[in-house]
Protein backbone atom coordinates (compact mmCIF):
# COMPACT_ATOMS: atom_id res chain seq x y z
CA UNK A 1 0.00 0.00 0.00
CA UNK A 2 1.30 3.66 -0.68
CA UNK A 3 0.70 6.37 2.17
CA UNK A 4 2.18 9.83 3.25
CA UNK A 5 3.26 11.25 6.43
CA UNK A 6 0.14 12.19 8.83
CA UNK A 7 -0.26 15.95 7.90
CA UNK A 8 0.75 15.69 3.63
CA UNK A 9 1.33 18.30 1.62
CA UNK A 10 -0.66 18.63 -1.84
CA UNK A 11 1.93 17.54 -3.57
CA UNK A 12 3.20 14.51 -1.77
CA UNK A 13 -0.87 13.22 -1.85
CA UNK A 14 -0.27 13.81 -5.46
CA UNK A 15 2.70 11.91 -5.84
CA UNK A 16 1.27 9.42 -3.67
CA UNK A 17 -1.98 8.44 -5.84
CA UNK A 18 0.01 8.38 -9.00
CA UNK A 19 2.86 6.44 -7.47
CA UNK A 20 0.04 3.38 -6.15
CA UNK A 21 -2.29 3.96 -9.71
CA UNK A 22 0.97 3.22 -11.36
CA UNK A 23 1.62 -0.03 -9.27
CA UNK A 24 -1.81 -0.81 -9.22
CA UNK A 25 -1.82 -1.17 -5.60
CA UNK A 26 -4.20 0.67 -3.11
CA UNK A 27 -3.37 4.42 -1.80
CA UNK A 28 -4.57 5.04 1.64
CA UNK A 29 -5.33 8.92 3.18
CA UNK A 30 -3.73 8.14 6.39
CA UNK A 31 -4.58 10.51 8.55
CA UNK A 32 -4.09 9.58 12.33
CA UNK A 33 -3.97 5.56 11.51
CA UNK A 34 -0.39 3.70 12.48
CA UNK A 35 1.46 1.52 9.95
CA UNK A 36 1.02 -1.91 10.63
CA UNK A 37 3.88 -4.38 10.76
CA UNK A 38 2.57 -7.02 8.98
CA UNK A 39 1.83 -4.99 5.87
CA UNK A 40 4.42 -3.59 3.26
CA UNK A 41 4.01 0.36 2.99
CA UNK A 42 5.60 2.46 1.01
CA UNK A 43 5.25 6.05 2.64
CA UNK A 44 5.94 9.18 0.56
CA UNK A 45 8.46 11.19 2.96
CA UNK A 46 8.45 15.11 2.62
CA UNK A 47 10.65 17.92 3.47
CA UNK A 48 8.99 21.45 3.49
CA UNK A 49 6.07 20.26 1.44
CA UNK A 50 7.86 18.59 -1.38
CA UNK A 51 7.80 14.84 -1.71
CA UNK A 52 11.69 13.75 -1.36
CA UNK A 53 11.51 10.38 -1.26
CA UNK A 54 9.76 7.04 -0.51
CA UNK A 55 10.16 4.95 2.32
CA UNK A 56 9.50 1.15 2.26
CA UNK A 57 8.40 -0.27 5.51
CA UNK A 58 7.96 -4.03 5.78
CA UNK A 59 8.65 -6.34 9.34
CA UNK A 60 12.10 -6.48 8.56
CA UNK A 61 12.72 -2.92 8.54
CA UNK A 62 12.75 0.54 6.47
CA UNK A 63 14.85 1.20 2.79
CA UNK A 64 14.73 4.38 1.44
CA UNK A 65 14.51 5.63 -2.39
CA UNK A 66 15.63 9.56 -2.06
CA UNK A 67 14.64 11.46 -5.06
CA UNK A 68 14.18 14.91 -6.57
CA UNK A 69 10.71 15.49 -8.35
CA UNK A 70 11.47 16.86 -12.33
CA UNK A 71 7.82 17.97 -12.14
CA UNK A 72 4.64 17.68 -10.12
CA UNK A 73 2.51 14.22 -12.05
CA UNK A 74 -0.69 14.96 -13.50
CA UNK A 75 -3.40 12.77 -11.31
CA UNK A 76 -4.46 9.99 -13.22
CA UNK A 77 -6.15 6.70 -13.21
CA UNK A 78 -4.25 3.84 -14.89
CA UNK A 79 -5.77 0.12 -15.88
CA UNK A 80 -4.99 -2.42 -13.35
CA UNK A 81 -1.27 -3.71 -15.16
CA UNK A 82 1.58 -4.70 -13.24
CA UNK A 83 4.98 -2.74 -14.46
CA UNK A 84 7.96 -5.06 -15.02
CA UNK A 85 11.69 -2.87 -14.27
CA UNK A 86 14.07 -2.45 -16.76
CA UNK A 87 17.39 -0.83 -17.78
CA UNK A 88 21.29 -1.54 -16.62
CA UNK A 89 21.48 -4.82 -14.64
CA UNK A 90 22.60 -3.25 -11.53
CA UNK A 91 20.44 -0.18 -10.58
CA UNK A 92 17.39 -1.84 -12.42
CA UNK A 93 17.81 -4.84 -9.95
CA UNK A 94 18.40 -2.75 -6.90
CA UNK A 95 14.65 -0.83 -7.86
CA UNK A 96 12.81 -3.99 -9.16
CA UNK A 97 13.56 -5.30 -5.58
CA UNK A 98 12.78 -1.83 -3.80
CA UNK A 99 9.17 -1.87 -5.54
CA UNK A 100 9.18 -6.04 -5.34
CA UNK A 101 8.53 -6.18 -9.45
CA UNK A 102 10.09 -8.49 -11.85
CA UNK A 103 12.83 -7.45 -14.35
CA UNK A 104 12.32 -7.43 -17.95
CA UNK A 105 14.95 -6.20 -20.80
CA UNK A 106 11.61 -6.45 -23.21
CA UNK A 107 9.75 -3.54 -21.75
CA UNK A 108 5.68 -4.00 -21.92
CA UNK A 109 3.09 -1.71 -21.82
CA UNK A 110 3.95 -0.13 -18.81
CA UNK A 111 7.19 -0.44 -17.27
CA UNK A 112 9.41 1.54 -15.17
CA UNK A 113 12.80 2.67 -17.12
CA UNK A 114 16.06 2.89 -15.06
CA UNK A 115 19.16 4.69 -16.04
CA UNK A 116 22.37 6.76 -14.30
CA UNK A 117 20.21 9.89 -12.72
CA UNK A 118 16.69 9.23 -13.31
CA UNK A 119 14.26 6.61 -12.67
CA UNK A 120 10.69 6.57 -15.46
CA UNK A 121 7.68 5.56 -15.11
CA UNK A 122 6.11 4.56 -18.53
CA UNK A 123 2.48 4.12 -19.59
CA UNK A 124 2.30 2.92 -23.41
CA UNK A 125 5.08 5.10 -24.21
CA UNK A 126 4.30 8.20 -22.32
CA UNK A 127 6.21 9.19 -19.40
CA UNK A 128 3.77 9.60 -16.64
CA UNK A 129 6.38 10.46 -13.51
CA UNK A 130 10.32 11.37 -13.50
CA UNK A 131 12.25 10.74 -10.44
CA UNK A 132 15.59 12.24 -10.59
CA UNK A 133 18.29 10.35 -7.88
Amino acid sequence: MVTTSRDPSRKARRLGKVIASFLSIPYINRGKLGLSDEEHWLVVVENHGNPTGLVKRTAMGEELLAFKLSSDPETKQFKKLIPSVTGSAEDSSRIASFFELGFSMDPSRRFISVAPGRIDFINEGEVVLRLKT
